[in-house]
Protein backbone atom coordinates (compact mmCIF):
# COMPACT_ATOMS: atom_id res chain seq x y z
CA UNK A 1 0.00 0.00 0.00
CA UNK A 2 0.95 3.36 -0.49
CA UNK A 3 0.61 4.14 3.27
CA UNK A 4 3.02 1.53 3.95
CA UNK A 5 5.81 2.34 1.26
CA UNK A 6 5.84 5.95 2.48
CA UNK A 7 6.16 4.63 6.41
CA UNK A 8 8.82 2.51 5.46
CA UNK A 9 10.44 5.06 3.51
CA UNK A 10 10.10 7.46 6.59
CA UNK A 11 11.72 5.34 8.80
CA UNK A 12 14.21 4.58 6.95
CA UNK A 13 14.96 8.17 6.23
CA UNK A 14 14.63 8.80 9.71
CA UNK A 15 17.19 6.66 10.34
CA UNK A 16 19.83 8.26 7.89
CA UNK A 17 18.95 11.71 9.61
CA UNK A 18 19.60 10.14 12.84
CA UNK A 19 22.78 8.85 12.31
CA UNK A 20 23.78 12.23 10.49
CA UNK A 21 22.78 14.58 12.98
CA UNK A 22 25.00 12.67 15.19
CA UNK A 23 28.19 13.29 12.88
CA UNK A 24 26.62 16.71 12.56
CA UNK A 25 26.71 17.01 16.19
CA UNK A 26 30.28 15.24 16.87
CA UNK A 27 31.46 18.29 14.33
CA UNK A 28 30.29 20.70 15.64
CA UNK A 29 31.09 20.04 19.31
CA UNK A 30 35.10 20.71 17.89
CA UNK A 31 35.93 23.21 19.43
CA UNK A 32 37.53 25.07 16.17
CA UNK A 33 34.70 23.41 14.17
CA UNK A 34 31.91 25.21 16.62
CA UNK A 35 33.47 28.38 16.57
CA UNK A 36 33.31 28.68 12.39
CA UNK A 37 29.37 27.58 12.79
CA UNK A 38 29.24 30.32 15.65
CA UNK A 39 30.79 32.89 13.32
CA UNK A 40 28.76 32.29 10.19
CA UNK A 41 25.40 32.12 12.09
CA UNK A 42 25.95 35.48 12.95
CA UNK A 43 27.33 36.84 9.55
CA UNK A 44 23.49 35.39 8.38
CA UNK A 45 21.64 37.37 10.97
CA UNK A 46 23.57 40.61 10.28
CA UNK A 47 23.10 40.04 6.64
CA UNK A 48 18.98 39.35 7.31
CA UNK A 49 18.96 41.93 9.61
CA UNK A 50 20.67 44.59 7.20
CA UNK A 51 18.44 43.81 4.27
CA UNK A 52 15.41 44.53 6.49
CA UNK A 53 16.45 47.77 7.76
CA UNK A 54 17.28 48.97 3.93
CA UNK A 55 13.89 47.60 2.90
CA UNK A 56 11.93 49.46 6.43
CA UNK A 57 13.68 52.67 5.43
CA UNK A 58 13.07 52.77 1.76
CA UNK A 59 9.42 52.43 2.56
CA UNK A 60 9.27 54.84 5.36
CA UNK A 61 11.89 57.70 3.70
CA UNK A 62 10.58 57.22 0.37
CA UNK A 63 13.71 55.92 -0.89
CA UNK A 64 17.46 55.40 0.77
CA UNK A 65 19.73 57.63 -1.56
CA UNK A 66 17.78 60.58 -0.91
CA UNK A 67 17.67 60.30 2.97
CA UNK A 68 21.79 59.36 2.88
CA UNK A 69 22.18 62.45 0.56
CA UNK A 70 25.55 63.35 -0.23
CA UNK A 71 25.50 66.48 -2.04
CA UNK A 72 23.02 69.49 -2.19
CA UNK A 73 20.16 69.44 -4.72
CA UNK A 74 17.42 72.11 -6.08
CA UNK A 75 14.24 72.40 -4.18
CA UNK A 76 11.90 73.78 -7.19
CA UNK A 77 8.55 75.25 -6.54
CA UNK A 78 6.60 75.34 -9.92
CA UNK A 79 3.35 77.14 -9.07
CA UNK A 80 2.90 77.86 -12.72
CA UNK A 81 0.98 75.46 -15.25
CA UNK A 82 3.55 73.13 -17.22
CA UNK A 83 5.27 74.99 -20.07
CA UNK A 84 8.59 75.22 -21.76
CA UNK A 85 10.35 75.77 -18.54
CA UNK A 86 9.14 72.36 -16.83
CA UNK A 87 11.39 70.87 -20.27
CA UNK A 88 14.29 73.06 -19.26
CA UNK A 89 14.55 71.53 -15.78
CA UNK A 90 14.24 67.91 -16.93
CA UNK A 91 17.16 68.50 -19.64
CA UNK A 92 18.78 70.78 -16.81
CA UNK A 93 18.58 67.27 -14.35
CA UNK A 94 19.92 65.42 -16.93
CA UNK A 95 22.94 67.49 -18.13
CA UNK A 96 23.47 67.31 -13.90
CA UNK A 97 22.08 64.15 -12.82
CA UNK A 98 24.37 63.87 -9.59
CA UNK A 99 22.18 67.04 -8.11
CA UNK A 100 19.11 65.98 -6.68
CA UNK A 101 16.05 67.92 -7.32
CA UNK A 102 12.87 68.29 -5.88
CA UNK A 103 9.87 70.06 -7.83
CA UNK A 104 6.58 70.71 -5.94
CA UNK A 105 3.44 71.26 -8.30
CA UNK A 106 1.21 73.13 -7.53
CA UNK A 107 -2.31 72.65 -9.97
CA UNK A 108 -5.36 74.83 -8.00
CA UNK A 109 -3.22 76.29 -4.94
CA UNK A 110 -3.25 72.14 -3.99
CA UNK A 111 -4.33 68.77 -5.92
CA UNK A 112 -7.80 71.04 -7.17
CA UNK A 113 -11.38 68.66 -7.59
CA UNK A 114 -10.00 67.61 -11.23
CA UNK A 115 -7.45 65.59 -13.17
CA UNK A 116 -5.26 67.42 -15.29
CA UNK A 117 -3.77 65.56 -18.39
CA UNK A 118 -1.30 68.15 -18.68
CA UNK A 119 0.20 67.83 -15.32
CA UNK A 120 -0.61 64.28 -15.65
CA UNK A 121 1.97 63.96 -18.73
CA UNK A 122 4.77 66.45 -17.24
CA UNK A 123 4.94 64.85 -13.74
CA UNK A 124 5.59 60.98 -14.85
CA UNK A 125 8.19 62.83 -17.47
CA UNK A 126 9.56 64.34 -14.47
CA UNK A 127 9.58 61.32 -12.21
CA UNK A 128 11.34 59.36 -15.89
CA UNK A 129 14.19 61.79 -15.72
CA UNK A 130 15.07 61.21 -11.97
CA UNK A 131 12.96 63.98 -10.63
CA UNK A 132 11.21 64.07 -6.71
CA UNK A 133 7.51 64.65 -7.80
CA UNK A 134 6.11 66.67 -5.00
CA UNK A 135 2.29 67.91 -4.78
CA UNK A 136 1.94 71.17 -2.90
CA UNK A 137 -0.84 71.27 0.23
CA UNK A 138 -0.91 74.27 2.99
CA UNK A 139 -1.91 73.32 6.22
CA UNK A 140 -3.04 76.85 7.94
CA UNK A 141 -0.56 76.24 10.58
CA UNK A 142 -1.96 73.65 11.68
CA UNK A 143 -5.53 74.88 12.09
CA UNK A 144 -6.67 73.03 8.16
CA UNK A 145 -9.06 69.94 8.53
CA UNK A 146 -6.41 66.50 8.60
CA UNK A 147 -9.45 65.22 6.43
CA UNK A 148 -9.07 67.80 3.84
CA UNK A 149 -5.85 67.59 3.44
CA UNK A 150 -5.72 63.58 3.54
CA UNK A 151 -7.84 63.74 0.31
CA UNK A 152 -5.70 66.03 -1.20
CA UNK A 153 -2.82 63.97 -0.90
CA UNK A 154 -4.98 60.81 -1.99
CA UNK A 155 -5.62 62.89 -4.77
CA UNK A 156 -2.58 63.76 -5.55
CA UNK A 157 -1.15 60.18 -5.76
CA UNK A 158 -4.37 58.62 -7.59
CA UNK A 159 -3.81 61.47 -10.20
CA UNK A 160 -0.09 62.13 -10.33
CA UNK A 161 1.91 59.11 -8.80
CA UNK A 162 3.82 61.93 -6.55
CA UNK A 163 6.55 60.97 -4.69
CA UNK A 164 5.45 62.55 -1.93
CA UNK A 165 3.59 65.81 -0.52
CA UNK A 166 4.99 69.69 0.17
CA UNK A 167 3.32 70.80 3.30
CA UNK A 168 3.21 74.30 3.68
CA UNK A 169 2.54 76.93 6.04
CA UNK A 170 4.01 74.50 8.69
CA UNK A 171 3.18 75.51 12.29
CA UNK A 172 6.74 76.40 14.14
CA UNK A 173 4.70 76.31 17.89
CA UNK A 174 5.34 72.74 19.19
CA UNK A 175 1.81 72.68 20.38
CA UNK A 176 0.93 71.48 16.62
CA UNK A 177 3.35 68.54 16.88
CA UNK A 178 0.75 66.08 16.80
CA UNK A 179 -1.23 67.56 14.22
CA UNK A 180 2.08 66.98 11.73
CA UNK A 181 2.76 63.90 13.18
CA UNK A 182 -0.29 62.11 12.81
CA UNK A 183 -0.74 63.84 9.39
CA UNK A 184 3.12 62.60 8.07
CA UNK A 185 1.92 58.79 9.62
CA UNK A 186 -1.31 58.97 7.41
CA UNK A 187 0.52 60.59 4.35
CA UNK A 188 2.92 57.56 4.23
CA UNK A 189 0.69 55.18 4.61
CA UNK A 190 -1.07 56.52 1.16
CA UNK A 191 2.32 55.08 -0.26
CA UNK A 192 4.08 58.58 -0.53
CA UNK A 193 6.94 58.61 1.75
CA UNK A 194 8.75 61.60 0.77
CA UNK A 195 7.49 64.56 3.12
CA UNK A 196 8.58 68.35 2.87
CA UNK A 197 7.19 70.37 5.68
CA UNK A 198 7.72 74.61 5.13
CA UNK A 199 7.62 76.79 8.34
CA UNK A 200 9.68 79.07 6.77
CA UNK A 201 11.62 79.80 9.83
CA UNK A 202 13.09 77.68 12.70
CA UNK A 203 11.03 74.93 13.77
CA UNK A 204 11.07 72.66 17.45
CA UNK A 205 12.32 68.90 16.38
CA UNK A 206 8.97 67.58 17.89
CA UNK A 207 7.86 69.48 14.37
CA UNK A 208 10.51 69.09 11.97
CA UNK A 209 11.25 65.75 12.58
CA UNK A 210 7.78 64.69 11.19
CA UNK A 211 9.45 65.45 8.11
CA UNK A 212 12.43 64.18 5.24
CA UNK A 213 13.36 67.81 4.68
CA UNK A 214 12.07 71.07 6.40
CA UNK A 215 12.57 74.21 5.34
CA UNK A 216 13.96 76.60 7.53
CA UNK A 217 14.12 79.87 5.73
CA UNK A 218 11.66 81.50 3.48
CA UNK A 219 12.68 84.68 2.94
CA UNK A 220 13.45 87.95 -0.11
CA UNK A 221 17.30 87.97 -0.44
CA UNK A 222 20.30 85.92 0.59
CA UNK A 223 21.60 84.85 4.24
CA UNK A 224 24.75 85.58 4.98
CA UNK A 225 26.98 82.56 5.49
CA UNK A 226 27.56 83.51 9.10
CA UNK A 227 23.94 82.69 10.19
CA UNK A 228 23.45 79.67 8.78
CA UNK A 229 23.99 78.10 12.12
CA UNK A 230 21.38 79.92 13.49
CA UNK A 231 18.98 79.47 11.11
CA UNK A 232 19.40 75.55 11.36
CA UNK A 233 19.64 76.16 15.04
CA UNK A 234 20.93 72.16 15.41
CA UNK A 235 18.84 70.62 12.64
CA UNK A 236 20.42 68.24 10.91
CA UNK A 237 21.84 69.01 7.66
CA UNK A 238 19.73 65.35 6.07
CA UNK A 239 16.45 67.60 7.42
CA UNK A 240 17.58 71.45 6.57
CA UNK A 241 16.54 73.34 3.54
CA UNK A 242 16.12 76.84 2.17
CA UNK A 243 14.50 79.22 -0.09
CA UNK A 244 15.69 82.99 -0.90
CA UNK A 245 13.63 84.77 -3.43
CA UNK A 246 14.45 88.43 -5.12
CA UNK A 247 18.08 87.22 -5.39
CA UNK A 248 19.56 89.36 -8.57
CA UNK A 249 22.74 87.24 -8.96
CA UNK A 250 24.53 84.55 -7.24
CA UNK A 251 27.99 83.81 -6.17
CA UNK A 252 29.99 80.28 -6.08
CA UNK A 253 31.52 81.38 -2.72
CA UNK A 254 27.71 81.51 -0.98
CA UNK A 255 26.90 77.78 -2.05
CA UNK A 256 30.42 76.65 -0.98
CA UNK A 257 29.13 77.69 2.60
CA UNK A 258 25.65 77.09 2.40
CA UNK A 259 26.12 73.63 1.28
CA UNK A 260 27.80 72.44 4.63
CA UNK A 261 24.30 73.10 6.15
CA UNK A 262 21.39 72.56 3.98
CA UNK A 263 20.34 69.56 1.81
CA UNK A 264 18.43 71.87 -0.60
CA UNK A 265 18.00 74.78 -1.84
CA UNK A 266 16.58 77.26 -4.07
CA UNK A 267 17.51 80.83 -5.21
CA UNK A 268 15.54 82.96 -7.89
CA UNK A 269 15.91 86.34 -9.04
CA UNK A 270 12.41 86.49 -8.99
CA UNK A 271 9.98 88.59 -6.47
CA UNK A 272 6.62 89.40 -4.53
CA UNK A 273 3.62 89.17 -5.32
CA UNK A 274 4.75 85.36 -6.97
CA UNK A 275 8.27 84.46 -6.64
CA UNK A 276 7.61 80.78 -7.82
CA UNK A 277 5.44 82.06 -10.47
CA UNK A 278 8.26 81.03 -13.51
CA UNK A 279 12.20 79.80 -13.05
CA UNK A 280 14.87 81.93 -12.17
CA UNK A 281 17.19 83.22 -15.28
CA UNK A 282 19.62 81.78 -13.42
CA UNK A 283 18.62 78.49 -13.43
CA UNK A 284 20.92 76.95 -14.99
CA UNK A 285 24.22 78.17 -13.18
CA UNK A 286 22.66 77.58 -10.12
CA UNK A 287 22.37 73.77 -10.82
CA UNK A 288 26.30 73.77 -12.52
CA UNK A 289 27.18 75.92 -9.17
CA UNK A 290 25.63 73.24 -6.84
CA UNK A 291 27.71 70.22 -9.04
CA UNK A 292 30.95 71.98 -8.38
CA UNK A 293 30.73 71.67 -5.02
Amino acid sequence: MKYEKFFNTSVQRQGNWVNYASKTKSKITNPRRRIIFFVLFISVILLVSTAFTLDYEKNFYGSVPEKQQAMTGLIVPLYFDPNGSWGELISIHREYPDVPMVVIINPENGSGNNVSDSYVHWAQMMKSSGIIVLGYIYTSYGKRSPDTIEQQALNYSAWYKVDGIFLDEVSDNSSEAQFYHNLASSIRALGMGYIVGNPGTYSPNSISSCFNVTVLYENPGLPVPGSFASIVNGNPRSNSSMISFNVPYLELSWFSSATKYFSFVYITNLGLPNPYCGLPSYILNETRMLSLQ
